[in-house]
């Protein structure tokens, strides 16, 4: 039974010989969704050694708890716990579970025997395995959900790391000579190598000192900004110039100045020592700078033209076919980006949201759909004016530090934007979403301003688009109407 949810009432299925398909843990969690309070099972195995995949959710939670335990003559071992509303999640911790059991069952091992012959399924998604298929920054919110105490070891060839946590909370972490948040910012940027998380007792090292959203969230520019320096060929080997030689500190300043709060006298210094003769990763270790520190500061001269990018010379045929013009790229999407607001328009954003319907479709994987209507309330009237120009562009301007680079921003509609959020499920999006209303109610002052958010996601809300849009408006938030 559900251990952890003695209140609730239980429902157990008839046992059966093998693991729940997709379809059979769809039809648990929709049971979970239509009656909450309930605690939904379905073992399966043999009839005195077998396990239990149980969901259950609360009254006042959208998320559903999903538990797997082994019974051994009526007696239960907890084997995993996960929050989530994506069966999909689900359905893929049973494969990697119980990868074995057709092999298993092909054998001439009594059905009573089976699991005797299995190994004991893995304690947590993140337990351990490959970062191709659970990226960084899910691992870290998973062991934050889950409020864990312990550390994530992570190993890429020569490379290993460490972040230590306390109740989900990363409170130390180690890469190579970096430590705290820049070790973080940089982990986000791993696609590959090995982890494993373990169960120990706190650590008394204190060295990250930011929020774990913010930490994803500057990882995931910091990302961004190694790859346009890559599409530069700037890499830390890479011996840049000065391309103002001889500025004054005054002009320097000026032309060195940044949103991103990137210190001016910091890049004097590392301008300084770009002789034409140091590599970068010299100047940093000159400097004491991470690569967490020195990327955004090459990216911030190298944007302002007072660092120039080294010269690319092509010895072979082969070199010239292999090399790409990226501003053809930047052309492509300045024709589809509104020039007043810098988000995607109308027509365009539409075209992006089939296209992304279709690939979930093909390979089964969710998405989600923000929309954002918001305006000027007008005197007796439900409808919205919409935004002044220079206040939309601010509007646009806020919505792009708080998405991931993958998400999609466009204008929906006449008064409205939308965001499209690739590979998000819908518990996800709503936490965005709580986000998003968190920020624009500290903004402009609601006896002017009315906005409304809504969000669903695909397929879990909706197995169309038409449906996924009228989902998405009958969720709506209304704030200041």
């Amino acid at each position: 039974m559900l251990q952890d949810r003695r209140q609730a009432k239980e429902k157990r299925r008839e046992l059966q010989p093998n693991p729940p398909t997709m379809d059979q843990v769809g039809e648990l969690f929709k049971d979970a969704m239509k009656e909450p309070g309930y605690a939904y099972e379905l073992p399966f195995g043999a009839t005195n050694r077998f396990y239990a995949l149980g969901v259950y959710r609360d009254a006042n939670s959208p998320a559903c708890t999903w538990t797997l335990h082994r019974w051994e003559n009526e007696s239960s071992t907890l084997i995993w716990t996960l929050a989530t509303n994506d069966q999909r999640v689900i359905s893929q911790q049973l494969a990697s579970d119980f990868k074995n059991w057709n092999e298993s069952t092909k054998t001439d091992i009594p059905p009573a025997n089976l699991q005797t012959a299995m190994p004991l399924p893995t304690t947590k998604l993140y337990s351990a395995g490959d970062l191709r298929r659970t990226p960084f920054s899910n691992l870290m919110r998973l062991i934050s959900t889950d409020r864990m105490t312990g550390i994530l070891e992570l190993n890429r060839q020569e490379e290993s790391a460490a972040v230590y946590f306390f109740e989900g909370t990363p409170v130390h972490a180690e890469l190579g000579k970096t430590a705290g948040d820049s070790a973080i910012l940089e982990l986000v940027g791993w696609t590959h190598g090995d982890y494993r998380f373990k169960i120990t007792p706190a650590t008394k090292e204190r060295s990250v000192t930011k929020h774990l959203d913010l930490l994803m969230m500057e990882g995931a520019y910091l990302q961004d900004q190694v790859q346009e320096l890559g599409k530069k060929n700037v890499s830390p080997f890479t011996i840049l110039n000065q391309a103002k030689p001889g500025i004054s500190e005054e002009e320097f300043r000026e032309i060195a100045a940044n949103k991103a709060g990137i210190s001016r006298t910091l890049q004097k210094k590392f301008y300084d020592l770009a002789d034409g003769k140091r590599k970068i990763n010299d100047i940093a270790d000159r400097l004491q700078l991470s690569r967490a520190e020195w990327v955004p500061l090459v990216h911030n001269m190298l944007k302002c033209e007072l660092l120039a990018p080294p010269e690319r010379k092509y010895d072979t045929t082969e070199e010239v076919l292999a090399t790409i013009d990226w501003s053809v790229v930047a052309n492509v999407e300045r024709s589809l980006v509104r020039p007043d607001t810098g988000a995607y328009g109308y027509p365009a954003l539409l075209y992006l949201l089939e296209m992304e319907y279709n690939r979930s479709s093909r390979y089964g994987k969710p998405f989600s759909f923000l929309i954002l209507e918001i305006g000027i309330k007008k005197p007796d009237s439900a409808q919205l004016t919409p935004l002044p120009q220079q206040a939309a562009r601010e509007l646009v301007n806020l919505i792009t530090r708080l998405k991931r680079k993958p998400d999609i921003l466009g204008h929906y509609q006449n008064a409205g934007f939308a965001l499209l959020l690739p590979e998000t499920d819908s518990l996800l999006a709503k936490r965005f979403a709580s986000r998003l209303i968190e920020v624009l109610l500290g903004g402009p002052a609601l006896e002017a301003v009315a906005f409304s958010v809504g969000v669903a996601g695909c397929p879990h809300d909706s197995q169309d688009l038409p449906g996924l849009i009228r989902a998405c408006v009958q969720s709506r938030q209304k704030f200041g109407f």
